[in-house]
């Protein structure tokens, strides 16, 4: 959804003369004038950026373009507001037509004027910016690390929770990514879902019917639209942002089970599965360049990213998974990145994920011994041993009881690993209530 150029920009006057003579509203040359006296920018969500200039001279004005670029691009297009030539003139258009089919509410839309009268005087207007809000509700900001969150309707004690889980979360994801000092980003956080009706991007029938995505990030706008104030929908998210800043303007296509399952593992909360469990119900990662399917087969795909992912950083550490990453971001293949870090390609790590039957777990800090003075165990820890040892035991017994249950139940649709935002049953138009 970048903006691309129309035509290139117009050849400006040259010399030293133009350049003294440009100021924040107006340019004189050959003898003539032209001022600005009036600028407007009117946002009516949705689909409505209605960008006006008033501007008059000593003689008439015939041409009128607008230049504009969303904010982190290095593109700009250009388009010509209508108005009849005079002296003194109005001219007017409505953004949102010009920079594409579908703008996503919050994305930042930097723009100037060119204007030239009928002796060939050209005033520039400077650069200004103006973001397409969703006008409909009012909404309130917070910033995380280099986050800015933007919601409403949430209330004050589970925004603070969430905030405060976040803190550490992309902490961690930077950690992850070697970003010391990332570029901002902003998250817009819808609370129903039927106010993202007119806000999310338009998917198939069965996607949109059956609610199968909860967020969308646009990394070229550092900016993802989100519904509900969940910590994993917004790790997840953010980590699409940061990745995409990582990965820069070299490198080539970041294939989507690298992008949805470095995002999917970051965050917290996931069940990771095995590719011993997932790898005769999925497609191989050839054919997983691109979300693509059913909202089942889209869950598998997610399920085995996030496998993939979590397989090459838990097993190869992360020191590997972020030079692979280095490669990439270098204008590297994922065949020769893998292939120079791991030592094998695609079908390799394919054929070595699915032989996977475990999934690595970080071990937890071993407790100090503790003795009494003459270096005899404690009676404290001949009664803690016992109370250890009998907590085993009920454990093991539930857990026996629980998987003879579990073989008696009637098998059901397979579900796991459905991210909480994905999840069909999570989709009301009540915001879902948590501890925070």
């Amino acid at each position: 959804m970048l903006i691309t150029a129309r035509h290139a920009l117009l050849p400006m006057l040259a010399g030293v003369f133009l350049a003294a003579l440009m100021t924040a509203s107006s340019v004189s040359a050959a003898g003539g004038d032209i001022e600005i006296v009036d600028t407007g920018e009117d946002v009516d969500f949705p689909g409505t950026v209605d960008l006006s200039v008033t501007a008059e001279g000593d003689a008439d004005i015939v041409e009128v373009r607008l230049f504009y670029r969303t904010v982190g691009s290095n593109v700009w297009a250009y388009a010509y507001p209508e108005f009849m030539p005079d002296n003194r003139v109005t001219a007017s258009l409505n953004l949102t037509g010009e920079v594409s089919t579908y703008l996503p509410p919050g994305t930042e839309v930097e723009y100037y004027y060119e204007i030239t009268d009928a002796q060939g005087n050209m005033l520039r207007t400077d650069p200004t910016v103006v973001e397409y809000e969703d006008t409909r509700f009012d909404w309130t900001e917070v910033k995380v690390g280099p986050l800015t969150l933007r919601y409403y309707d949430q209330s004050d004690l589970r925004v603070r929770g969430v905030v405060r889980l976040l803190e550490s979360d992309l902490a961690r994801l930077q950690t992850l990514l070697q970003l010391e000092q990332p570029d901002d980003i902003k998250g817009v956080i819808y609370s129903q879902r039927s106010h993202t009706l007119e806000a999310f991007p338009q998917q198939s029938r069965t996607t949109t019917e059956q609610q199968t995505f909860h967020g969308f990030a646009f990394p070229e706008r550092s900016l993802f639209l989100g519904l509900g104030m969940g910590r994993g929908l917004i790790v997840h998210e953010s980590a699409h942002l940061l990745l995409g800043q990582v990965m820069g303007d070299l490198a080539l296509p970041t294939p989507a089970w690298l992008d949805e399952g470095f995002a999917s593992y970051m965050d917290p909360s996931v069940k990771i599965l095995t590719g011993e469990s997932l790898s005769s119900r999925t497609n191989p990662l050839k054919a997983m360049r691109t979300v693509t399917g059913t909202p089942h087969s889209i869950g598998t795909f997610y399920q085995k990213s996030l496998s993939v992912v979590a397989f090459l950083i838990d097993e190869f550490g992360e020191p590997n998974f972020q030079s692979f990453i280095g490669q990439l971001s270098q204008g590297g293949t994922v065949d020769g990145s893998l292939t120079n870090v791991y030592g094998f390609n695609v079908d390799g790590l394919d054929a070595l994920w699915a032989s996977q039957s475990t999934v690595s777990q970080p071990s937890a800090p071993s407790a100090p011994e503790r003795t009494n003075p003459d270096g005899n165990p404690s009676a404290i820890l001949f009664f803690n041993s016992w109370l250890l040892g009998g907590l085993v035991i009920l454990v093991l017994a539930a857990v026996s009881i629980q998987f003879v249950a579990s073989k008696l139940r009637p098998a059901r649709y397979p579900e796991e690993g459905l991210q909480p935002w994905e999840h069909p049953g999570l989709w009301d138009d009540k915001e879902n209530e948590g501890p925070y």
